[in-house]
């Protein structure tokens, strides 16, 4: 389920056998109990209701099946400009901590599985994505081309050094209905 065509696009390219579905993942019409799992990657962060999103996922998975994540969350209280800007850039809503995930996901009644902080793992694969984004920025500028999104670019720059100072990080955790 994704808002985003294109998003689905690449999807159904990567999956052929998958079922995708262009909606808000708030509201979805799908019936209940029709899926073995719901899988979510980094896309929580720019829900505004993500225990109205775990709850649907719930509703929507068999007995047995299972949901598996991953997101951004902060493992410290972000500054009010730094949560401003990753609003203003990436459109990420206030972040949760791990374990107010964990909260989330059992309130909503699901059991989790497991935990994984991801923050070592993504550490450098933040820093190097960074450096091609700058790269790719720097040739289409050289070239006469737009560079792409400012607000975007400053709010990655500030999110790659949260991430490198760890007050943010990354976690990937499975529950099941």
């Amino acid at each position: 389920i994704d808002l985003s065509a294109v998003q689905l696009a690449h999807a159904r390219a990567l999956v052929p056998d998958g079922t995708f579905l262009q909606a808000d993942v708030l509201e979805v019409q799908l019936p209940p109990a029709s899926f073995d799992a719901v899988v979510s990657q980094e896309s929580f962060c720019h829900i505004p209701d993500v225990k109205k999103a775990l709850a649907e996922a719930r509703r929507i998975l068999k007995t047995g099946g299972r949901l598996a994540f991953t997101d951004w969350v902060a493992n410290q209280p972000l500054a009010a400009a730094d949560a401003q800007l990753m609003w203003d850039g990436m459109a990420i809503q206030p972040l949760r901590s791990i374990p107010d995930y964990r909260h989330l996901i059992e309130s909503v009644g699901l059991k989790v599985l497991s935990v994984t902080d991801l923050t070592e793992e993504w550490r450098p694969i933040l820093k190097d994505r960074l450096a091609m984004y700058q790269r790719l920025r720097e040739e289409a500028r050289q070239s006469g081309t737009p560079v792409g999104h400012d607000a975007f670019h400053e709010s990655y720059i500030r999110f790659v050094d949260l991430i490198q100072e760890r007050k943010m990080g990354g976690v990937r955790i499975v529950a099941t209905k």
